[in-house]
């Protein structure tokens, strides 16, 4: 069998064999015996099969009815070379999985069944029990034997499970919001780090599958039976591998509520009226800020044509800019004093709501979440269940953005399951049949809090640029670091002060408060750290990010999807004339089109003044930085909201370990999987407008 069957058929084997145990099902769920094992009869298991040519034919049995059905296999997409390295095989399997060959069964009635395949030679069925053994297999050899820890595998971003050995050496699997709360998660797997581990074990399980023989197979697999893959097909000459998917009916439109717009109007509209009377020194400083920018940036204009005729020099082996000084100097700049604390970087969805579950099931006095957005999808409502749960032995209290969170249930991922239907409103879902406190931000003049920060017990901090969603955990390239530390004591501040300020005179109620006494002592390996804001009126990301640029001498690595400052391009330009390295990570695609073709002029004005541009190939949503030694990385983007008027919250430190560490594990790691561009990129007309409408937004 080729390497790309056996690899594929891995997928479903393990989404499908573990999402349920059909050797134990419910006491109230109907059950037939396959192959001498007890198996739930929800799930569809195939009895005959036939193929001719493209079109697939099988009978499967679904509780007590028989059913006739047939798919067209799509053409054949993945074939491997013989010959093919290893790695190379998987890479390109790895590549495809996202987008797995898939066909859906049709009915047909028992004359037609008999009529199409009464000539046909029989394929091969392999039942349920090979693969339920084999996946014992795989995942007890993944699965440490250590008690109080386990190790989470998610499956083609339908699923994550936890797995752990118990006191008596039996392996256990639970969904991970499900897990118990004493056991830590030691390790997260993706379908990819899987496969050099399956590979081997599967081809020893499929040599010894009935039908062995034979050039085709198609496998049970255990699923479920709505819009699940029941069944594959896998043929060893051709290395074809079709999921075949059953899907119900006339399936119900699972999109977003017609409520979207209303609901946006009337928090717009509750924004400027009630602004006055929460926040009325803010709201009028929100609206200076706003008219002062526009008015200096109309006055003082920056951009890089005006750098055309000078030219652009080498590389220059320049020494970097003097840490300690820049330090000073960022103590007078940012009016942030140096704190310190420890940092952990938790690169992408899996990395990080693994570890986030975690220390919301062990929390023991309190959750505190500032989001600019928590969805309402499938994935964010198990975050929101495990919330609601908590919350009945926690203080548990979450501050979210109100347009962000309405402007996310307007959208939908490509991976959400067909069959979801959301909650209209994730703030009522939140509230209901829990003891969770909610708090939306108001949005006067369309300004935001775009922070995300989640705190747990005081004592852990995350930071970063995820909010809650399906998205965040499967979709998106994005960062969170855990902080621990003196650190955790301010941004804990940060959230006091940002809560009261959605109170009745919250301008007042914030301004009053005074932290208690801080619970977090420094340890031996804390490293320095600085919070950055933006704020209405202090734009210190801005302000300390333009002077980084203009005092680095070797290297400036920035990766961010939202590129429309005309300050911070103009200020690269600048320092790509003084010869320093200078190197951009964009996302080939972000979540707004209007910033995907504003982003087209900035980077063709990048190439053009000698800075080097890399397309990340996907959706990158981190945003961090590296000037010589120091770093900076958090919420903010490099748009005019972020950098101007939506609150924001970074973190910066100039600590060798620190800054090595997010050069290993996020930016070097970026710029290999990225595409460096040669030449510019094809424009459009309407390039110029989309820019204005972005400089704007």
């Amino acid at each position: 069998m080729t390497r790309s069957v056996i690899i594929i058929m891995i997928t479903l084997s393990i989404v499908t064999g573990c999402t349920i145990d059909p050797a134990e099902p419910e006491p109230s769920q109907p059950s037939i015996v396959i192959d001498d094992t007890v198996v739930d009869t929800s799930v569809l298991l195939a009895e005959q099969a036939y193929i001719s040519d493209n079109r697939l034919f099988i009978q499967f049995r679904h509780q007590s009815e028989t059913i006739d059905s047939f798919a067209i296999l799509p053409d054949l997409d993945v074939t491997l070379v013989s010959g093919t390295s290893t790695t190379l095989a998987l890479q390109q399997v790895v590549e495809q999985y996202n987008n797995l060959p898939l066909a859906q069964l049709s009915y047909i009635d028992p004359e037609q069944w008999i009529e199409y395949t009464h000539e046909l030679q029989a394929l091969p069925v392999a039942g349920v029990a090979l693969w339920r053994e084999f996946r014992d297999r795989l995942f007890a050899s993944i699965t440490p034997k250590k008690p109080g820890t386990g190790v989470v595998v998610e499956f083609l971003k339908r699923e994550e499970l936890f797995f752990y050995y118990d006191e008596q050496g039996l392996l256990h699997s639970v969904p991970l919001h499900d897990k118990p709360a004493e056991l830590s998660t030691r390790d997260t797997f993706i379908f990819s780090q899987l496969l050099t581990e399956a590979v081997p074990l599967l081809s020893e399980y499929i040599s010894a599958a009935r039908g062995a023989g034979a050039p085709a197979l198609l496998f049970n697999t255990g699923d479920t039976a709505d819009y699940g893959y029941p069944f594959i097909y896998a043929n060893r000459e051709s290395g074809q591998v079709v999921f075949l998917r059953r899907m119900p009916g006339d399936p119900e439109c699972c999109g977003p509520t017609g409520a979207l717009l209303p609901d946006a109007l009337v928090h717009t509209t509750r924004s400027h009226l009630e602004c006055f009377l929460r926040q009325p020194i803010g709201s009028v400083a929100r609206l200076f800020s706003l008219v002062s920018f526009k008015l200096v940036d109309t006055v003082t204009p920056k951009p890089v044509i005006f750098l055309k005729d000078q030219p652009i020099p080498p590389v220059s082996d320049n020494e970097p800019m003097d840490a300690e000084a820049w330090e000073q100097e960022l103590s007078e700049l940012a009016y942030s004093p140096l704190t310190q604390g420890s940092i952990e970087y938790l690169v992408d969805g899996a990395a990080f709501f693994a570890r986030l579950v975690d220390a919301i099931q062990s929390a023991e006095e309190s959750i505190d979440i500032r989001l600019y957005i928590f969805d309402n999808d499938d994935y964010a409502l198990k975050i929101a269940d495990l919330l609601k749960q908590r919350s009945k032995q926690v203080e548990v209290r979450v501050l979210v953005d109100g347009l962000g969170t309405i402007s996310a249930a307007s959208a939908r991922s490509p991976s959400t399951p067909e069959q979801y239907k959301p909650p209209p409103r994730i703030i009522r879902y939140l509230e209901s049949n829990s003891e969770i406190d909610v708090r939306t931000v108001l949005n006067p003049w369309l300004a935001g809090d775009h922070t995300k920060t989640i705190l747990i017990d005081r004592r852990i901090a995350f930071l970063g640029g995820m909010n809650i969603g399906r998205e965040y955990r499967y979709d998106w390239h994005d960062l969170m670091v855990e902080l621990r530390g003196p650190v955790v004591d301010e941004i804990q501040t940060n959230f006091e002060k940002a809560w009261r300020l959605q109170a009745f005179l919250g301008d007042i109620r914030a301004a009053l408060y005074r932290p208690g006494k801080p619970v977090n002592e420094p340890q031996p390996n804390d490293v320095p750290i600085r919070l950055l804001f933006t704020k209405p009126g202090d734009s210190q990301i801005l302000r300390t990010q333009l002077a980084a640029i203009a005092r680095a001498n070797q290297r400036i690595y920035i990766e961010n999807a939202y590129f429309t400052s005309d300050d911070i391009i103009f200020e690269l330009a600048m320092a790509r004339r003084r010869g320093v390295d200078v190197r951009i990570i964009i996302p080939y695609q972000s979540d707004s089109g209007i910033i995907d073709r504003s982003n087209v002029r900035a980077i063709n004005a990048m190439l053009v003044n000698g800075i080097r541009v890399y397309i990340y190939p996907g959706e990158s949503h981190i945003k961090g930085a590296v000037y010589d030694g120091w770093i900076c990385l958090g919420s903010a983007n490099f748009d005019q909201l972020s950098l101007r008027m939506n609150k924001e919250l970074n973190i910066a430190t100039s600590s060798p370990v620190a800054v090595q560490g997010f050069l290993d594990q996020v930016i070097l790691p970026d710029f290999e999987k990225s595409v460096e561009l040669k030449e510019q990129l094809p424009k459009k007309w309407s390039d110029f407008l989309m820019e204005t409408i972005a400089d704007q937004l």
